[in-house]
């Protein structure tokens, strides 16, 4: 990249990070989240954000932070498992809800109302909130 290397624009502002630099090349031993917090004004977390910004770009510094972050954002969030929808009520949308389990009676099992001792039991589901059940 050249001698500019370690210049960034960070929320449109240019930033001198040699310091940063300093220590991706071995020649100082400072954090960089605590230089990017005291000396460059940034909230610790977003800091602590800008250093995992730097590894996951090989400990090179970008020339546009927003858009090395929104990259690191985009494969972070592609990495993360896709989980199931949860069920709902239907009538008011809440997901505070209990699944019931309703079994045959065994009576009706000995007189021949069901057909085998294999039936699958009924399910259904009960809204917490508005007492639904479906």
């Amino acid at each position: 990249m050249g001698k500019n290397k370690y210049y960034c624009k960070i929320d449109g502002v240019v930033h001198n990070l040699s310091d940063v630099q300093e220590v991706l090349d071995g020649k100082s031993e400072r954090n960089i989240t605590l230089i990017m917090n005291e000396e460059h004004g940034m909230d610790i977390v977003s800091a602590n954000t800008f250093e995992s910004v730097l590894r996951f770009h090989n400990n090179e510094i970008p020339s546009d932070y927003n858009e090395a972050l929104r990259r690191w954002q985009e494969y972070n969030q592609a990495r993360m498992p896709k989980s199931p929808p949860k069920p709902h009520c239907p009538r008011c949308g809440s997901i505070n809800i209990k699944k019931l389990r309703r079994f045959v009676d065994p009576d009706m099992v000995t007189t021949g109302l069901v057909g085998s001792v294999d039936f699958v039991p009924f399910k259904s589901y009960r809204c917490n909130n508005c007492r639904y059940t479906w």
